[in-house]
């Protein structure tokens, strides 16, 4: 498909609860870059539940009502031709939304895009959950893409699971976690561009991180001088939940700013409101993925003291 409207787009496929707002931000602030505003299960959803007449009108083309489902963990059929074309048309067209949007209009502090900058910027959609499964259809699609992967802990990411009653047992979390760590491990090693990357390496140097997936997604860094992030509410040391700035609000930070705004210890804070034997349940459950992916395969002894170190 020559004529697709879309060049070299990234997508990013990330787990619920797994810093998917925070990895997105760090693309949609380099000034080449611009979203579809809306995570892509928003715009093409199909189902019963909140569904869209562009879901399901891509649905009808594709053949596949499931197409789009964030929690459909299985692969997806190739789709014809038309419904390529639509899915592209419908992705540039949600883009060129940016020019109008309150937050992503700017693409420096002071300075907004016009209509053609939007227009020629190269598209970053973020893919959650099942929507890992749609790499082949992507990359059939837009060859140029590039393709990012994001992952977490698995504790932490439990908690966060269990407490939105996401995944209610360490098992139903363990069947999401594998399934879609060994769908990203498989696609990292078939795909040339598809790279797989950690959140708490994010968290430990965010500076050399965002560096390093630039680089890999072929943008120039040196174009960055702020990084606009969103503040988010979260578990702090006090024990309290919440923002640390206005909760939804988007912030122009410096590198240096980066580092503070960020909490390094989130999962040890999250991992600490669970006790220790359903932490090592977890552990045990996903060994296979976390020795792959560079995580402890077991829980250390129990202490007394549940506060992070």
């Amino acid at each position: 498909m020559s004529d697709r409207l879309e060049k070299a787009p990234i997508f990013l496929n990330c787990l619920s609860r797994g810093g998917s707002n925070l990895f997105w931000n760090l693309f949609l602030t380099h000034p080449d870059v611009c979203s579809p505003i809306l995570e892509t299960l928003e715009i093409f959803r199909a189902g019963l539940r909140r569904p869209t007449l562009t879901g399901w009108r891509l649905a009808l083309l594709a053949g596949q009502p499931r197409l789009f489902d964030s929690w459909w963990l299985a692969a997806r059929k190739p789709i014809p031709e038309r419904a390529k074309r639509f899915l592209d048309q419908t992705l540039h067209a949600r883009k060129l939304d940016t020019v109008d949007d309150t937050e992503m209009r700017f693409k420096a502090p002071e300075t907004t895009y016009d209509r053609a900058e939007v227009a020629s910027s190269r598209l970053c959609a973020k893919n959650n959950n099942g929507l890992a499964f749609l790499s082949d259809i992507l990359f059939d699609l837009y060859p140029d893409a590039v393709c990012f992967a994001l992952v977490r802990d698995p504790v932490a990411l439990y908690e966060s699971h269990k407490r939105r009653g996401i995944s209610k047992t360490p098992e139903a979390f363990a069947h999401f976690f594998n399934t879609l760590t060994m769908r990203h491990r498989h696609d990292s090693e078939r795909f040339a561009r598809y790279h797989l990357v950690r959140f708490e390496d994010l968290l430990a140097d965010p500076i050399t991180f965002v560096d390093d997936v630039y680089r890999k997604a072929e943008l120039d860094g040196d174009k960055v001088e702020r990084i606009r992030l969103k503040s988010k509410t979260h578990f702090r040391r006090d024990g309290s939940y919440g923002a640390d700035r206005q909760k939804g609000a988007h912030y122009w930070l410096t590198k240096d700013e980066v580092v503070s705004f960020l909490e390094p210890q989130i999962n040890q804070l999250q991992a600490s409101k669970l006790d220790h034997a359903e932490r090592a349940r977890v552990r045990h459950l996903v060994a296979e993925a976390c020795d792959t992916l560079g995580y402890p395969t077991e829980e250390p002894a129990a202490t007394t003291s549940t506060e992070p170190t």
